[in-house]
């Protein structure tokens, strides 16, 4: 049983290796940039800032992969709120 469950984590990790992530294409620079600007937004809204830490490192993780920077800067607002509510976050 135990082999079968590594085998099925092997598995796992190696498909996930293989992902059309675009995270790749975010410098260090627009990632801080990203997560200055969430971090600022939700911050004014009344957000603590523990939880507007944990909402934008969600919420920048699931548009990294979907997106590069120059696509992310363009998103519709309704594709915006389906990544925000995916990471728990109410508008």
């Amino acid at each position: 049983m135990k082999k079968l469950i590594y085998f099925i984590g092997i598995i796992g990790f190696l498909s996930s290796c293989n992902s059309n992530s675009k995270a790749d294409t975010w410098s260090a620079d627009q990632q801080d940039k990203w997560k200055n600007d969430c971090m600022e937004l939700l911050l004014s809204n009344g957000v603590d800032k523990p939880v507007a830490a944990d909402h934008c490192d969600c919420i920048f993780k699931k548009t990294s992969e979907k997106f590069t920077p120059e696509e992310a800067a363009n998103i519709t607002t309704e594709e915006e709120r389906k990544i925000w509510n995916e990471c728990d976050y109410v508008w």
